[in-house]
């Protein structure tokens, strides 16, 4: 059957393909795009475009908090927000996956074509072809992770349908969890050796280490599956236990491959923590030397909203104080002194007592001070504050968010009360990739690009399964680089809870922590049966400190049963393909 693709007007514009417009419309067919360059190019430009390494989404980009919501580092400022609605909802069979689903056959029967096609060109140089055969696996198998993360086996098509095939070509069953691991593997070794070994991942473009991160991360997924995870419906979910060692040692070996290719190092620009991990996320390009691979974006041109969104209140800002930061989760960022994040005692958190703010929160980790607002931070030449009233010096307490108080002895002016959206929910507000240059007075003027894979991850990911190895003095060894980039206290052993409660903090609100609480097995408990906390803050002028007590920050309880460590598939999907098997308790 002779297929044709639709080719977007402008694409074909930049790319001087006229002559094929005018020949053809807005439609090329295949045997000319896979024998010309610009538009091989830019037919997997479009495959790029579609994969969605971020999550975007809603009213001005409003769901790009939505996997921090679910895996409970901040919530959303107002209930009617996806990502609130997608941490509270009950699945079921009827409702199905919700706004988490990902079922991207459209983009994977588009790769599919590339990878079927591209041989058979008779212009284009053999190089040329197995590089972007290569580019296409890397897009197919990351598809194919993301889809099992989500639902465990899923039907794998790898060649394109045709509506004349066989039933059981239309409509896959199936496959197992561990054949769709070990096709995202095999997919990747055949890619990576005509892959670039230059780096331009930092770019927006596959190379080599970007393919040995998706390697790493996705044995790791698989390791940890079948570490801690039940085989159900007879291979369908979960992977033998059997099967974890050798994952680990996949996933180990790949991260080893970018460690020993010295291309990659932590950022460390910046003698000063704060500042360093701060400027690690606006640094972009190959100047940066932790970026292993990125999706790149730029105001306006592919621009997002995230500076928009999540400014605190106070600055001017239309829309701002989006993503409220959880209490419970700061508590996971440990005192530069040694003190744990859980060391202040939560009963001592009533009227009673007073808090110096900074060392109740100053003196943390500094990737807490650079990834999180909290009362009195410094931004963009002023303070941020999250009071909801003060004592004056006469006694009297104040909500007026006009009044100006002074506070004694250093002339420092500050409201008797915080601007409203900065107090509302949990009194702490996410800040990790903010840019502080940028006004954002409008949607998608923000252009911070997303790492997909930084070196920080590598090493984390080769602590863990190192750990498991029995290999813990390279798992210490590789977590206290990255605490020492840090700037926090070097550890003298490691232990499970410390490669996980590190990689939490590291990489806070990059789209990692809830997938890791999924494949880990203890999302029943972080995220079940659990009401989280905010925090009231209320100013002392005279002794320029801080009641600081606990208020609910979710108007219900969360809750996570064993069944949704899988999401189900709804009542139209099933009817859509009869082959298709439910996932347990839905």
């Amino acid at each position: 059957m002779y297929k044709r693709i639709l080719i977007i007007l402008t694409i074909l514009i930049s790319f001087g393909c006229e002559d094929q417009l005018d020949k053809q419309a807005d439609f090329i067919s295949e045997n000319v795009v896979f024998e010309d360059e610009a538009l091989t190019e830019a037919y997997l430009a479009g495959l790029y475009n579609n994969m969605s390494f971020q999550i975007f989404g809603g009213f001005g980009n409003i769901n790009i908090g939505m996997i921090a919501a679910a895996g409970a580092e901040h919530i959303n400022f107002a209930n009617w927000q996806t990502p609130n609605s997608t941490y509270r909802r009950q699945y079921t069979a009827e409702t199905g996956p919700g706004p988490l689903d990902r079922w991207p056959y459209f983009n994977i029967r588009n790769i599919n074509i590339l990878i079927r096609d591209m041989p058979n060109s008779v212009t284009l140089n053999e190089s040329f072809k197995k590089e972007k055969i290569a580019e296409a696996r890397f897009l197919r198998a990351y598809e194919y992770f993301e889809l099992a993360r989500r639902f465990g086996g899923v039907p794998l098509i790898t060649v394109p349908q045709n509506t004349d095939d066989p039933e059981e070509e239309l409509f896959p069953a199936r496959s197992n969890e561990k054949d769709i691991y070990d096709f995202i593997y095999n997919e990747l070794e055949l890619a990576i050796p005509d892959l670039s070994e230059t780096p331009t991942g930092a770019e927006g473009r596959i190379d080599k280490s970007t393919a040995l991160m998706l390697q790493s991360r996705a044995m790791l997924y698989a390791a940890s599956i079948a570490n801690f995870g039940e085989v159900k419906l007879n291979g369908i979910v979960g992977i033998p236990d059997g099967e974890a060692i050798a994952y680990y040692q996949k996933s180990y070996d790949a991260s080893k491959a970018v460690i020993e290719s010295n291309l990659f190092s932590l950022y460390n620009k910046s003698a000063d923590k704060v500042q360093n991990f701060s400027s690690l996320f606006l640094d972009e390009g190959l100047g940066n030397p932790e970026i292993i691979f990125a999706e790149r974006f730029e105001p306006f041109i592919k621009g997002h909203s995230l500076d928009w969104l999540a400014n605190p209140d106070g600055l001017g800002l239309e829309w701002n104080s989006n993503f409220p930061v959880l209490y419970d989760f700061a508590e996971l960022f440990d005192f530069t002194d040694g003190r744990t994040g859980k060391s202040i005692n939560r009963g001592d958190l009533n009227a009673n007592n007073t808090w110096d703010i900074n060392d109740f929160f100053g003196n943390r980790d500094p990737r807490f001070i650079a990834s999180i607002f909290y009362p009195e931070t410094e931004w963009k030449g002023q303070k941020i504050y999250f009071h909801g009233s003060t004592q004056l010096e006469n006694g009297t307490v104040s909500t007026n968010r006009n009044l100006l108080i002074t506070k004694p002895g250093t002339g420092e002016q500050l409201p008797a009360a915080a601007a409203a959206r900065n107090v509302r929910n949990t009194a702490l507000l996410a800040r990790k990739r903010l840019d502080p240059s940028n006004t954002a007075t409008a949607e998608l003027n923000s252009g911070q690009d997303f790492f997909v894979f930084r070196y920080a991850e590598t090493l984390l990911n080769l602590a863990e399964a190192a750990y498991y190895l029995g290999r813990t003095d390279e798992a210490l060894e590789a977590i206290n680089m990255v605490r020492e980039r840090a700037g926090m206290p070097l550890r003298n052993s490691i232990t499970e809870d410390n490669i996980r409660q590190e990689r939490q903090v590291e990489l806070a609100f990059e789209e990692q922590r809830y997938w890791d609480l999924i494949r880990w097995r203890i999302a029943t408990d972080v995220l079940g049966n659990v009401r989280t906390k905010g925090l009231v803050f209320r100013y002392n002028l005279a002794t320029d400190t801080y009641r600081i007590t606990l208020k609910n920050a979710e108007g219900n309880i969360r809750q996570f049963g064993e069944e949704r460590y899988y999401l189900p598939f709804g009542q139209n999907r099933l009817a859509d393909n009869p082959n298709l098997i439910q996932n347990p308790g839905y």
